[in-house]
């Protein structure tokens, strides 16, 4: 009689677990579908949560938050799902400070609710873009946003560089984080006065200043930078190709304002 009352707890218990409703609630095996990327976008702002791991509770990855008018942060996370709710640590650099706090990410389909961002099943983190403001030009253009660790914005001095005596507006440099953890100018944006252009631009001769990408009625930008690998690293190498392959097409470059 005895054996037989235990064997009944056992199977009452086993049903609890397994139905969700005992002591231990796990995801079902749907919920577990976490897939490997998932895409949120607001207005200009974008985010990236790539999954590397899930055994069914354990979960980790990284996480990539652009704002397009205030700081962005990158890091790694790392915590638990359950019952359709991610609830991690997230480590993260921000203005070069490194800091930790909680995220929590809701479940619902195909998409996980956080912060105000929904995110979105996506293809593959490495194909998703955002738009880089460059400074105080009235110029976005579009950047892969996997490397957004990988890349930063600085303004240079306008007047040590002149161009049949004209000198930009401004100019921006888009600086790389190589591999070796060296920060190097990689793509520089000049942007000009439409009449100083007009008095510069010579379609017959090698342009120092890049080629125009972008105008309005008052303003020409123009791009320059690297057509090839210039680094000994693969992976620095596979970065350079994606940005030169955007910042030498035109759609890339939208206005700001």
């Amino acid at each position: 009689m005895k054996r037989s009352l235990i064997v009944v707890a056992a199977i009452i218990a086993f049903i609890l677990i397994t139905s969700g409703g005992g002591i231990i609630s796990r995801n079902s095996s749907k919920a577990l579908a976490l897939a490997p990327c998932y895409h949120a976008q607001v207005s200009t702002d974008n985010a990236i949560l790539e999954i590397l791991k899930n055994d069914g509770v354990g979960v980790s990855g990284n996480l990539i938050q652009q704002h397009f008018a205030k700081d962005s942060a990158y890091g790694t996370f790392k915590g638990r799902f359950l019952n359709n709710q991610i609830t991690a640590t997230y480590s993260f650099y921000s203005e070069g400070q490194l800091s930790d706090r909680e995220v929590i990410f809701n479940k619902s389909g195909n998409t996980l609710d956080s912060e105000g961002f929904k995110y979105v099943e996506a293809a593959d983190c490495k194909a998703i873009k955002y738009p880089q403001g460059l400074g105080l030009i009235p110029v976005s253009t579009q950047l892969p946003l996997h490397l957004l660790p990988k890349l930063r914005i600085t303004s240079l001095d306008p007047s040590e560089f002149t161009f049949a005596d004209r000198i930009p507006i401004t100019i921006t440099s888009l600086m790389f984080k190589t591999s070796k953890g060296e920060w190097t100018g990689l793509v520089n944006y000049y942007l000009w006065d439409i009449q100083d252009w007009q008095e510069i631009y010579n379609p017959n001769e090698a342009p120092d200043y890049g080629y125009e990408k972008w105008s309005d009625d008052k303003s020409v930008l123009t791009v320059s930078g690297p057509q090839d690998c210039i680094y000994e690293d693969k992976g620095d190498c596979s970065a350079v190709t994606e940005i030169s392959d955007l910042m030498y097409l035109t759609e890339s470059y939208s206005n700001s304002n």
